[in-house]
């Protein structure tokens, strides 16, 4: 409810003040950095920046820098994320997507994702261009990039490397098709024993009004069943109650 009632970018910005505070990195850790930075539009992650300094009197970059959770090459790549303002249009330049596709599938294969190039392609480029580009990469591998980045030891470096491929994998879903990220989040935060509810409770609070009906098609085309059917079953009393109520109607 305290979440629910907060204005969108205040919200975004206490929930990346929680993470990036936290001594150890957890399950959700990277993935509210991932997700404000690269789910959202320039102007709302704009809009996080400037209240999280009002805030708490530091900018969510310095906090970033200074997490003593992430290590290098993760940092480097999330501190270019929240840092980004991209370019909100439509327009898409074909040359280079195809220079750009290029360029992503010689870093996966050379096992170079935390190279500068990489960094700067995702990072920079607008939501059009990159969906361009990942689609060129498509046409010209025949594989999709999510698929190869999240390939074993794509980017060398033992844990690091993986780590970060995990978070590049998501970066790409949340640039490219929030709805497909946001649909795993769900599932794997109420899979097995148990609950993940901070997990489950920040998507479905956080996408309510922004692309809930995308993400519980997918869901269902993923994984057969509907995420209202599958929250009632996890979750119970008030708590299930309220969540039922922001996924909306029956599916």
């Amino acid at each position: 409810m305290i979440l629910w009632t907060m204005d969108p970018a205040e919200r975004d910005a206490n929930l990346v003040h929680e993470a990036v505070k936290k001594k150890k990195k957890d399950e959700s850790y990277v993935s509210v950095l991932v997700e404000v930075s690269c789910a959202s539009t320039p102007d709302h992650l704009m809009a996080v920046r400037n209240i999280y300094r009002k805030l708490f009197s530091s900018s969510v970059e310095e906090d970033v820098a200074s997490s003593p959770a992430l290590q290098e090459p993760l940092k480097k790549m999330l501190l270019r994320l929240v840092s980004s303002y991209r370019y909100a249009g439509e327009h898409v330049d074909m040359d280079v997507a195809k220079l750009e596709a290029a360029q992503l599938s010689e870093a996966i294969r050379e096992k170079r994702l935390h190279g500068d190039e990489v960094a700067r392609i995702i990072s920079t480029r607008s939501k059009p261009q990159l969906r361009a580009t990942f689609q060129q990469y498509k046409d010209d591998q025949g594989t999709d990039i999510v698929e190869d980045i999240g390939s074993s030891n794509c980017c060398g470096g033992g844990g690091g490397g993986n780590q970060l491929a995990g978070m590049l994998r998501s970066a790409v879903l949340c640039l490219a098709s929030p709805e497909k990220h946001f649909a795993e989040v769900i599932r794997y935060s109420i899979l097995g024993l148990g609950t993940y509810e901070d997990m489950l409770t920040r998507v479905i609070v956080s996408r309510a009004e922004v692309d809930m009906e995308q993400i519980k098609e997918e869901y269902r085309a993923r994984y057969g069943s509907a995420v209202s059917l599958d929250v009632a079953g996890d979750t119970s009393f008030g708590y299930r109650d309220m969540l039922l109520a922001l996924l909306g109607g029956q599916e």
